[in-house]
């Protein structure tokens, strides 16, 4: 017979299921199938053929799963369109009419989309988007209604889904700068990035620190990375990343947060930091609409302030039994699109860094042929690097690289930068631009392979260590 105090402790366990950039496209935003659409899919990784399936395919899981809670962190949607919202939040409700509570946060996609299209054989149109406020209606019982306390800048919230938990859910997107050339801006510009006002950040930190003090624990959810998956992540890709994510991280540590699930790079990856207040774990979750296809299942205890985390992989179709495959080779192929397509999207102050530099080092620039377009660096890049990287990003997004000796691409991938000063730096100057990058840029870089392809957290510092991405015991 169970004895009290382990029943006790079976009533204070919680499961939850964690779903991450659904991406979600609803069939009638593709009026016709033509060039228009096949040029977006080849550049992108994203299964959106399959992504309405994708999603009726979790939903059916999750039910069949029965956990007490869904997680959604962002991205719900393609491109913010109205439409495909609508389809989304229809989805969901299954899963609170069997029961299940669920909770979303927007991503940098959703809301105010200048991206949101209608795609009619070889042209486009403007897909209806929404606004802020319509997205809260719209995911009204998906954590925007009474029962949440709301920020008043922000669409982030706090809602207590138990006697003994609190989720505080946060809002970094900042849909408000997106441009719009329709409305007279030069160019339409989606920001990625993520940013918290202080007033907010006070918000949130005031909203986990009444929870603790009432003896909740507190798990936090927000589509931006707060702590890093790799070194100098906030430098590297830091649109992935909150501003000032040290500060904020430590703030919610000293408010008795210590874990938080996220989303936006499409990987799956868990992230650990160490502050003198504490520790925090991120638990970022692969995008279950493109390679690895991955979604997480969290058994929480917060008697015993545990959290058991599995990841669960999305192999089949009901339309498709290898889906999974499928979805890797689209992802492998879609690197050199993808490179292109990143260089040609932030082309503008990709130039505008190269114009800079030369501006204050016009001697060592007349020894440089930059290739004057996104196309050419993109063509550069992948002539040389394009088979590590390719081998690199599939590890990083399956999760747990640090289970076999990387060694071999690291210096592949060094070789490959090599290869590039060789085919830009001419002269007098090639033997001191190849002294620099080894004395000043390759240490950095093989930190920053090493903490990606080995998996290391805090990688460097007193506090390194290698977390299992998918079967891992966290603490609350």
């Amino acid at each position: 017979m169970i004895s009290d105090k382990a029943f006790r402790q079976l009533e204070k366990t919680i499961k939850i299921a964690i779903i991450s950039d659904l991406h979600v496209m609803a069939p009638e935003l593709l009026k016709k199938d033509g060039s228009a659409f096949e040029q977006y899919l080849n550049r992108d990784r994203k299964m959106l053929r399959e992504s309405v399936e994708i999603l009726d395919t979790l939903v059916t899981d999750i039910i069949d799963l029965k956990p007490h809670l869904v997680l959604v962190t962002g991205d719900l949607t393609k491109d913010g369109e109205r439409a495909s919202h609508l389809l989304v939040a229809d989805r969901l409700q299954r899963l609170t009419d069997a029961g299940i509570q669920v909770l979303v946060v927007p991503g940098n996609h959703d809301i105010n989309n200048p991206d949101a299209r209608v795609y009619d054989g070889d042209t486009t149109s403007a897909a209806e988007t929404i606004t802020r406020n319509e997205f809260a209606e719209i995911y009204r019982h998906a954590g925007y209604d009474e029962h949440s306390r709301r920020d008043n800048d922000t669409l982030s919230y706090c809602r207590d889904v138990t006697e003994g938990l609190t989720i505080l859910a946060i809002d970094a997107c900042m849909d408000r700068l997106n441009t719009f050339v329709s409305r007279g801006d030069a160019r339409d510009h989606c920001k990625t990035s993520g940013n918290l006002e202080a007033a907010s950040q006070q918000w949130l930190v005031e909203q986990a620190t009444a929870a603790t003090a009432a003896g909740k624990k507190v798990i936090a959810m927000m589509h931006h990375h707060l702590v890093p998956h790799f070194h100098m992540e906030d430098t590297l890709a830091a649109p992935y990343m909150v501003d000032d994510a040290r500060q904020l991280c430590k703030r919610l540590i000293q408010a008795g947060v210590h874990v938080i699930f996220t989303g936006h790079l499409h990987i799956s990856d868990i992230g650990q930091t160490s502050v003198r207040e504490g520790n925090m774990v991120e638990v970022a979750t692969a995008a279950a609409v493109g390679y690895p296809c991955q979604w997480r299942v969290a058994t929480c205890n917060t008697a015993a302030g545990k959290i058991q985390l599995r990841s669960v992989t999305l192999h089949s179709l009901p339309s498709n039994p290898d889906f999974g495959e499928r979805a890797r080779e689209v992802f492998k192929n879609c690197i050199p699109t993808m490179t292109n397509g990143v260089l040609t999207r932030y082309w503008p102050e990709i130039s505008q860094a190269i114009d800079n530099y030369r501006s204050k080092h016009p001697f060592v620039m007349r020894y440089i042929d930059i290739p004057e377009s996104p196309k050419a660096i993109a063509d550069l890049l992948l002539k040389n690097l394009q088979k590590p990287v390719t081998q690199a990003y599939i590890t990083f997004a399956e999760g747990n690289e640090g289970g076999s000796d990387n060694n071999e691409l690291i210096n592949e991938l060094i070789k490959g930068v090599d290869k590039v000063v060789d085919q830009t730096v001419r002269g007098i100057l090639k033997p001191f631009a190849k002294a620099a990058l080894h004395l000043r840029i390759y240490g950095t870089f093989k930190l920053v392979l090493r903490s990606i392809l080995e998996d290391l957290n805090d990688i460097s510092t007193s506090h390194e260590a290698v977390i299992n991405d998918h079967t891992a015991i966290i603490d609350l």
